[in-house]
Formats: structure tokens, C-alpha cells, sequence
């Protein structure tokens, strides 16, 4: 069976540097007060710390392979051994470029795929044409090439659901948001914790999974039944993975399955 979805989640970090040499030219800052002077204004003006995507570092990306039958073919992390910036993107592009799967993401469209567009961009990749395509996976309105989740459920946004994919994973009861939200991955990176971030990343693109597949019922692509063999699966799977490789121990404390409300 051939690779049908690419489920995935990327984590990344602020290029101070580049922000600096952007925003701040000749204010004679160093890198580290530019990056708190522009947070500081940001949260006073928005009330949030979410610096732009233009200066995005992507330092991680957790896949899952979904075959036809929306089994898990594979769990993983891309970027080969090394796991760089430029290593991760080109893992990505080099796979897309093969590929003919559909991309599954939770507001992809507004980050994840702006993101390695922009990084294809600064490291001068050739991404295919079938990209660029009138309904390719830039269209907005289609979910052949591109199943953006968070625009999916929500009509292309008419309606802006709170609690992001966190609230639609524990609506099934999986993990969800455990210990490490997107904000701390600066400062894990910057702490050297790359094992908790790609663990926080890998159970961000199972939680897409599994959102995924409710999804399926509701489009009727699938009955609950279906959802429920599925699941009992995939669980069994990331166990495997677990033992195997060390991460998702506690996205396995904290999975549930899901039961309709009473």
C-alpha cells in the first residue's frame, strides 16, 4: 500500500538575528534585546508573544503516514540524521516533490506551509509545479491536495473555535496540550531540550491524526466503527514506537479513547 496522507506538525524558533537586521537596523541592539524589545511591543499591542512567521526557524518536524485505508504506515521525525533547519526542509520538499499525497495539517495554510514556502524560498529549493497548479494546494476552497483541519472544521473560518487543535484532540479524549505549549519551544531549544520538543511535536501530529479521523465520520467517509479499529490500531502502533525509539511515553499516559456524551 502506497503512502495516501502526510500528517505533520512542525516547532520552530525566532531568527533574532535576522530580526534585528530587519526591524531594528542601526538602533545599535544586540540580537537577544531586539528579540525582547519586539516581544514586549507585540504583547502590548496583541497580547500575545507569537513573533511573526517571517522570522521562523523551523528546528523540527513529526510526521505520520497514513496509507489508503488511513492506517498508520510510519511515525517519524524528518531531517535524516542531522537534524537541521536546512536538512528538515529539504527532507520535506525532496519527499513533496515525489510524492502524490495529500498534506493533513492544523492551520497549515496560516503557518506550517508558509513557513517551509518561505525556507524553500531562503534556501533556494525547487518545489514542483503541481504546487502552483490553479487548484493545487494553494487553492483554498479544496481539500484534494491540502486538508488544512483548522479551516476544514471551521468553514474557512466564518466561525474561530477556542482552543485550537488542543480543544478538538480532548473533545476525542487524546493528550492534547500534556506539559509544553508552542510558546516554551524557544526556551527549550534554547536549553538544549531537543527531545522534549520533537516529543511535543510527534504527539502534535498524532493529535492531527486523530482529528483527522473524526473528520472521516463526519464527512462520512468512514462509520464509528471504522474510527474505533482505526484507533485501537494506531495506539498499539505508537506503543510500538515508544518502546523502540523513547518518545510518546506520556502522550500514552494521557491517551484515552473517546466515548460519546451521555
Amino acid at each position: 500500500m502506497s503512502l495516501q496522507y502526510f500528517v505533520y506538525d512542525i516547532e520552530s524558533i525566532v531568527d533574532k538575528n535576522l530580526l534585528n537586521r530587519t526591524l531594528f537596523s542601526g538602533k545599535n541592539l544586540n540580537d537577544e534585546e531586539a528579540y525582547k524589545q519586539h516581544v514586549e511591543a507585540i504583547t502590548k499591542d496583541t497580547g500575545k508573544t507569537f513573533v511573526n512567521t517571517s522570522f521562523h526557524i523551523p528546528v523540527c518536524l513529526a510526521a505520520v503516514a497514513v496509507e489508503k485505508d488511513l492506517s498508520i504506515q510510519k511515525i517519524g521525525l524528518l531531517g535524516e540524521e542531522k537534524k537541521t533547519p536546512g536538512s528538515i526542509v529539504k527532507h520535506f520538499w525532496d519527499m513533496y516533490n515525489r510524492g502524490n499525497f495529500v498534506l493533513v495539517d492544523f492551520n497549515g495554510r496560516g503557518y506550517d506551509m508558509r513557513l517551509l514556502e518561505l525556507w524553500a524560498y531562503r534556501q533556494g529549493i525547487p518545489i514542483h509545479y503541481k504546487h502552483f497548479d490553479k487548484f493545487g494546494i494553494r487553492y483554498r476552497y479544496s481539500d484534494d491536495k491540502h486538508l488544512d483541519l483548522h479551516e476544514t472544521i471551521s468553514n474557512n473560518l466564518s466561525v474561530r473555535y477556542q482552543g485550537g487543535l488542543n480543544l478538538f484532540a480532548k473533545l476525542l479524549n487524546k493528550p492534547g496540550k500534556i506539559e509544553t505549549t508552542g510558546d516554551q519551544v524557544q526556551e527549550l531549544y534554547e536549553q538544549d531540550k531537543m527531545f522534549e520538543i520533537e516529543d511535543y511535536c510527534l504527539g502534535d501530529s498524532l493529535d492531527t491524526y486523530f482529528v483527522f479521523l473524526r473528520w472521516k465520520v463526519v464527512r462520512g467517509s468512514i462509520s464509528l466503527d471504522q474510527e474505533k479499529e482505526l484507533v485501537e490500531k494506531a495506539y498499539s502502533t505508537i506503543q510500538r514506537h515508544a518502546e523502540e525509539t523513547g518518545y510518546l511515553k506520556k502522550y500514552l499516559e494521557h491517551f484515552g479513547f473517546w466515548q460519546p456524551w451521555e
